[in-house]
């Protein structure tokens, strides 16, 4: 020990065990925490019960795959890219509200909110 107490190689190298513990704990808890902050790769479908919310936050590819379901289900002339924008015109007026948690993606193109 110097003057100034126990310094940091000393205590790690008196306890070596317990360094090894702490850093793979720490590592566990790094991980652990990096993987509860990324968007999940598997997010759910898209569906009509779907809020503007979960519309904002799906990829491209989901949601082209719900404008060809809307196609389906509702009709019209549309095509997939013109449904898209439609949802977004019509989710971003509910965010506008404050009711993008609470209006699903049917009742915004309805308009409904």
């Amino acid at each position: 020990m110097g003057p100034d107490g126990p310094s940091l190689r000393s205590i790690i190298a008196r306890h070596k065990r317990e360094t090894a513990v702490v850093v793979a704990l720490v590592i566990v808890l790094i991980g652990t925490m990096a993987a509860t902050a990324l968007p999940s790769s598997r997010s759910s479908a898209l569906s009509d019960a779907s809020t503007c919310s979960a519309w904002a936050s799906a990829g491209q590819s989901q949601q082209a795959t719900y404008a060809r379901l809307y196609l389906t289900e509702y009709g019209g002339t549309r095509d997939t890219a013109s449904v898209v924008s439609a949802i977004n015109s019509a989710c971003t007026h509910a965010a506008y509200l404050g009711e993008a948690d609470d209006v699903s993606v049917v009742a915004a193109m309805n308009h409904a909110f």
